[in-house]
This record gives C-alpha cells, sequence and structure tokens, in this order.
C-alpha cells in the first residue's frame, strides 16, 4: 500500500512552523553512512550486557533498553520520511518485509539455540512451553497480566522487542495517514503529545495496582522511549532538515548527560515507574542531536568520533544478535563456575563469536534480499545505510 500526494504539503518543508527564511528540508538521494550510531548500538548492548553479568547494582542495563528504543524510534521515522520525500508515500508492504526479514531469521534461530543448550543441559529451566510461545509470538511483555509466569521464560529479553514490533504495527499506519495532510512538526507534536498520555498510563498504574513493577515491559507503559525519538525525526531532525536541524551545543549535551545520572541516582520507586522515562527521553533528545551531524572540532564532533571507533561499530554491527543471545550464554556458563567474572568474560566471548556468525551466515543473506525491495536504502551495502535498519 502506498499513498502518493505530489504536492505533499508540509513535508517538503523541514517544518511549516518556522520562518520562512529557513533552509528547506533536504531530498538526499540516498541515506549517509553514520558510523557513531553504531557506537550508540554498542554503548547500549553494553550496558544491558554487563546488567545481567551480575552487576545490575551499579550498571544501569535498563538505561540501555531505553536507547534503543530511542534509536528505533528516530532511525524509522527518519527512514519513513526519506521515503515520502523521495517517492511521494510510503510503501506499507515493504516496510514490514524489511523488518521481517532483519529481526525474524536471527530471532527464531537464537531460540531453537536456547532450545538445543536446554536440551543439552546448559539451561536449566523450567520453562513453560505457553511463556515460550508468547515471548516467540510478541506477547512476552504481557506474560503476567496473561495469567503466566515470567520466571519460566527463554533467557531471551525479547520483552523489548515486543514493545517495538507492536509500536510498529501501528505508527506506520499513523505516518502514511500524515503524509501530505499535515506537517512534519504537526505530527511531531502529536507524538509529543503521546509521550505524556504514556507517562499518564505509568501513574495510572502506580496509583491502581499493589505491584506497579511490569509498567517497565509493557507497550502502552514504555512507548514513549520510542516516540521521543520519533520526535527527533520529526522536528527539526538534524539530517534531514538542513540549517533548521536542532544541533545543540556541548553544554547543552553535557547538561543532558547530569540529567541522566540524576536519573539513575533517584532512588525513589514512584519516580523511577513514571517521570523516569520521560525525563531521560528528554535528555537523549539533545545528546541524539548532538553526534548526528555535529560541526568540526566542536565537543559533539568529538564525542561522534570516538563512537565512530572501530571496535565500537563492529560490536553496534552485532548489538541485535548480542542482545537476543547473550543472557542464555551467561546462563549457561553458570554451568561451569560459580565466578560472575568468568561467566562475564566467557559469556562475552561465546556471544560475539554466535553474533559474528549469525552476521555472516544469516544477516547478511538476508540484508541482500531487503535491498532488492523497492525502498529508500536500496542498493546501498546495508552496513552503509544504517537508517534502513532497525536499532539493532
Amino acid at each position: 500500500m502506498r499513498r502518493t500526494d505530489p504536492a505533499l504539503r508540509g513535508w517538503e518543508r523541514a517544518h511549516d512552523m518556522q520562518d520562512r527564511d529557513r533552509s528547506p528540508t533536504l531530498k538526499p538521494s540516498s541515506m549517509p553512512h553514520l558510523p557513531q550510531l553504531d557506537g550508540i548500538r554498542a554503548l547500549a548492548v553494553g550496558l544491558v550486557f554487563l546488567s545481567h553479568a551480575g552487576l545490575g547494582h551499579i550498571v544501569p542495563g535498563g538505561l540501555g533498553v531505553t536507547i534503543f528504543f530511542f534509536l528505533s524510534g528516530y532511525l524509522i521515522t527518519t527512514l519513513l520520511r526519506f521515503e515520502a520525500l523521495n517517492t511521494g508515500g510510503v510503501s506499507l508492504r515493504n516496510f514490514y518485509l524489511r523488518r521481517v526479514f532483519r529481526i525474524f531469521p536471527p530471532l527464531y534461530l537464537t531460540l531453537l539455540f536456547c532450545g538445543a543448550l536446554y536440551a543439552l543441559g546448559l539451561l536449566k529451566g523450567p520453562y513453560d512451553a505457553g511463556v515460550v510461545l508468547m515471548q516467540a509470538t510478541f506477547a512476552g511483555n504481557y506474560v503476567t497480566m496473561l495469567g503466566g509466569d515470567i520466571a519460566h521464560a527463554l533467557p531471551v529479553p525479547l520483552w523489548s522487542l515486543a514493545v517495538e514490533e507492536h509500536f510498529y504495527l501501528l505508527f506506520p499506519l499513523v505516518f502514511l495517514l500524515a503524509v501530505g495532510r499535515i506537517s512534519a512538526a504537526r505530527l511531531a507534536l502529536f507524538c509529543l503529545i503521546a509521550c505524556f498520555v504514556v507517562l499518564s498510563f505509568r501513574v495510572a498504574a502506580v496509583m491502581t495496582l499493589a505491584d506497579a513493577s511490569d509498567t517497565y515491559i509493557w507497550t502502552h507503559t514504555r512507548a514513549d522511549s520510542i516516540l521521543f525519538g520519533c520526535c527527533l525525526a520529526l522536528w527539526r531532525n538534524p539530517l534531514l532538515d538542513g540549517e533548521a536541524g536542532y544541533r545543540p551545543g556541548g553544554w547543552q549535551a553535557l547538561a543532558a548527560l547530569g540529567v541522566i545520572g540524576a536519573t539513575l541516582v533517584v532512588r525513589d520507586e514512584t519516580f523511577r515507574q513514571t517521570l523516569r522515562y520521560t525525563v531521560q527521553g528528554g535528555a537523549l533528545f539533545v545528546l541524539f542531536a548532538c553526534i548526528l551531524q555535529p560541526a568540526r572540532g566542536s565537543a559533539c564532533g568529538r564525542a561522534a568520533r570516538l563512537l565512530s571507533a572501530p571496535l565500537l561499530t563492529r560490536i553496534g554491527l552485532y548489538s541485535y544478535t548480542i542482545y537476543l543471545v547473550h543472557a542464555a550464554m551467561i546462563e549457561a556458563m553458570a554451568e561451569f563456575t560459580d565466578s560472575h567474572l568468568v561467566q562475564g568474560i566467557a559469556g562475552a566471548a561465546l556471544t560475539f563469536v554466535y553474533a559474528a556468525l549469525m552476521h555472516r551466515l544469516v544477516e547478511r543473506p538476508f540484508a541482500r534480499l531487503r535491498r532488492r525491495l523497492d525502498a529508500p536504502g536500496a542498493g546501498v551495502p546495508a552496513r552503509e545505510a544504517p537508517l534502513a535498519a532497525p536499532a539493532r
């Protein structure tokens, strides 16, 4: 399904709420390669890994997931804008096929791999077939609400993927309806309003439920972390909106880092279950804008160069599979040693090897299939078109 509108009212301007002397939205012929985003992926998956490797009391693994959410919202929405600006519409068929080719093969192969580890006695369980089925069908973040026990799930953190897949079942449709009808800035405003609606869901849950810990994994209470990324993609996008793009200075980025640090220090449980994700979303808005198109020699430029280091970009390239398999690898290593340090080191090595093999044998062939689709970025090597791929 593709909706076309030759006029694309509002979408070929950076944002109609700005002064007329601002630069128009750019329409590049191909999406740029941004290695610093691979570096962001590496840092995010590193936080998650260390948290699961016995350092959860000092390493904020949840922040890593929130970063993944924001990155996903920004990249996917930027891709949709890019497609609308260059083709006059959005192909829902190609959008969903790209996600299937990117998400499904590593996911289901990793579930089978975990089943093999269980059969070999390296994962102890016990696992519930119904709960595993909910994991495999992206319902795992509602296991408790549906009467299951999350303790009987495979050690594959699929709740966050469930949040994303639920979100992207709806968001492209909303975007498609918006193309040619309202400006990107107006849609950004709607996304921001939706962020506060999601916040209200969290507040309501905390006020009414005896145990509101599942607000961390429910789609309707975590989707705002994705929506904040959508806002940056739609309002003054540094990549698409030319001189009108939002480019904060180094001091603003430093302040945003301080804000994120403060959200980790505050231990009040009500804050942690409600406002924390909202505040982090606002801070990530500034930090991502800082590194996307930084000026040469600026503090943001130096940060972008550090994030573009070869090791970080390699880990970022493998980050999706690393995220899928790392917990199972760490748990399997526990069968051989009681040392958390050894479990973490061995688990990291095996995870990296598994992810490298998955990338070479599975992800790259499916990337070639994705490039055949009639979509922005087709014909551009997958490693060099991160905006055409899911966040992980």
